[in-house]
């Protein structure tokens, strides 16, 4: 009884971690670039309990199994990322870029250390003490970097902004000045489970990783961007509802377990 509690009370425990995770992805169905977790369960560990020796010899040889019991402790879980491509919804709004790539990042400078995003939705924030020039940021202010690892700024009397599917940026001035040419700073990340989630749909790669990830910069780089589109999250809601209440349902089962442990424990106890 005691060995039937402590399995479902492990398991319960990755039921809950389970549900968050659910949860989690529900609650970014509408954010832009979002990447959901999948989550599965395996056996957590066995542990094989002797038996009493077999007299019956030909019962021992004709075995297909070793000897002894082998009882399971509770599950673990293991969640991934989900890398598959979201849809693509139209804004119309000239500084939304959507990549239609999967694996491919957008980067950004966040507190002087480069992070990897698939949210396009840039704006355009005033350099400070230059209120003539602006530069291209993130919903959280961070400065877009191009190809070369530099944020991307430019005079703010510009006339027209443009970025071509293979996320070259073009500014057209107002007057008959120089038209400015960027390219979008964009990585191939070859080694996704290196991602580690940094909060605001931002993600860093542990420096020991160091071939995790391509810069796509120089001439014919392969890079897929569409303007005045975002990519939404890629959250199955009708299969992380089902999830959910799977769950659920298996939470229940195993709080049902410990209950009915403790219940045999007490009347044990309570015999005279």
């Amino acid at each position: 009884m005691l060995r039937s509690m402590v399995n479902a009370s492990n398991t319960m425990n990755e039921l809950q971690k389970q549900m968050n995770i659910i949860g989690h992805n529900m609650s970014n169905i509408d954010t832009a670039g979002y990447k959901s977790k999948n989550t599965s369960f395996s056996e957590l560990m066995r542990q094989e309990l002797e038996q009493v020796q077999e007299e019956n010899n030909q019962v021992t040889e004709n075995r297909l199994t070793p000897e002894g019991l082998r009882l399971g402790t509770g599950a673990v879980l293991n969640e991934r990322l989900f890398q598959a491509q979201g849809s693509l919804k139209e804004s119309g709004r000239k500084l939304d870029f959507a990549l239609t790539k999967p694996y491919q990042f957008f980067q950004v400078n966040a507190e002087g250390e480069t992070r990897y995003t698939r949210d396009g939705a840039f704006y355009l924030s005033v350099v400070q003490n230059d209120p003539e020039t602006v530069q291209l940021v993130n919903k959280s202010g961070h400065p877009v970097l191009d190809a070369q690892g530099s944020p991307i700024s430019f005079n703010r009397s510009y006339k027209e902004l443009n970025v071509n599917e293979n996320g070259g940026l073009t500014v057209v001035p107002q007057d008959a000045g120089v038209t400015e040419q960027f390219d979008l700073g964009v990585a191939t990340v070859t080694k996704p489970q290196a991602l580690k989630e940094e909060g605001g749909n931002l993600f860093s790669i542990d420096p020991a990783e160091g071939d995790a990830f391509i810069n796509l910069n120089g001439a014919g780089r392969d890079v897929s961007i569409k303007q005045g589109a975002l990519e939404m999250s890629n959250v199955d809601h009708m299969e992380e509802m089902t999830d959910l209440m799977t769950s659920q349902r298996s939470y229940e089962m195993n709080a049902r377990a410990v209950t009915l442990g403790d219940q045999m424990l007490g009347l044990i106890n309570g015999v005279r």
